[in-house]
Order: C-alpha cells, then structure tokens, then sequence
C-alpha cells in the first residue's frame, strides 16, 4: 500500500471513529464514511470488506493504543510502582484519546468477530500478579482482582467522558480526584491491610 493509499485508509477510520462514537455500529454504513470522507464507495472497498471490517479495525487501533500507554507503566522500578503507573497511563489514554475510548469501551459494537480487550488486560493481570508475588496485594484470584481494578479505573474515566463528573473540575483536578479513589481501592487490596483488619477483628 502507497503513502497516499495508507493515508486514505487512516482517514477512513478517522471518520468511521467519528460516526461509530455518535452513532453506533448500527447507524455506521460504508456509503455514509465514504461520503464523509469525500472518497468514492469503491475506495472504502478497497481498504475494507466490509462494515464490519471496519468497525473491527477502528476497535482494534484503540486497543492498540491503550497497550502501548500500558506498556510504558512496565519500566517503573517495582511491582506496586508498574501497577500505578498502569492506573494514570489508562486515565491518560482515555483523557489524551477520548474518541477511541469512546469508540471502544461506550459505543455498543455488534462486529463479525468479537474484538476483546485481551491483551490490555493481560497486561493488568500481570501488574497484579507480581504485586501477590511480591506479597504487596494479598493473595486472591487474580483475574477477579484485576477485574475489579479496570472497573474501578473504566467507571470513573467513562464518568469523566461522558460529562457526569464535570463537578470534579479541569482534567488536572480530576486527576488528583481520580488517583485519591484509585489509592483508597488499591490500599483496601493491600497485604498489611488485610493483616491490620484480622488483627482488629
């Protein structure tokens, strides 16, 4: 594919990540995101197959995209250190990207093959993981943990998107506002909390 042909493809999904995010994958056509971006029906074709090609393909750069601001939390120093870093790098992504995180987290998507956030989630379950391992989070079902963490994490970002926490300020309140709750749900996971709370009881 030429340079002209790649950038043709990339504001296709540009516009497509538009209608997706305001219309649904029902109100997305081919002929609409052609239209929109002022290239023949015949060229969207040439990129993509078909709608469903191309709501699979936006929902998989944004996938794309959170892993990589995941993936920089990995060169922090400590296993408590990576899982915080993984906390702020997924406000960032959310905040720095709000249509993709639109586009993939709050916009029902119905796509011939099912696109799951896998490996951004992978990449969660491992942070926690070695936090057991290090013994800084008590020993539980990693998975459940982990998926407590992105609710957690996805609740308030998806909140802040959508304009229900407004009240909490500019995006550098927010942050502040964001990284208190996340600290009181990460101390409540902790090994010397848990210990203090036997030890109370």
């Amino acid at each position: 594919m030429g340079a002209a042909g790649g950038q043709t493809r990339d504001h296709l999904l540009a516009v497509a990540t538009e209608v997706l995010v305001r219309d649904g994958a029902d109100g997305l056509s081919l002929r609409d995101v052609a239209r929109r971006a002022d290239v023949s029906a015949a060229a969207v074709y040439r990129h993509f197959a078909s709608k469903e090609a191309l709501v699979d393909a936006v929902v998989s750069i944004g996938f794309q995209k959170l892993c990589w601001y995941l993936l920089q939390a990995t060169s922090e120093k400590t296993p408590r250190a990576r899982l915080d870093a993984a906390g702020a790098a997924y406000l960032r992504f959310a905040l720095e990207n709000p249509q993709d995180y639109r586009a993939i987290f709050m916009t029902p998507c119905k796509t011939s093959e099912k696109v799951v956030p896998g490996e951004a989630f992978q990449l969660l379950v491992d942070r926690v993981r070695e936090c057991m391992d290090a013994r800084v989070l008590v020993r539980a079902d990693v998975i459940q943990t982990a998926t407590t963490i992105w609710a957690h994490v996805h609740g308030l970002a998806s909140l802040r998107l959508s304009g229900h926490l407004a009240q909490a300020g500019t995006d550098a309140e927010f942050k502040r506002f964001y990284e208190q709750s996340v600290g009181k749900l990460m101390t409540s996971l902790e090994v010397n909390t848990v210990h203090k709370r036997k030890s109370q009881a």
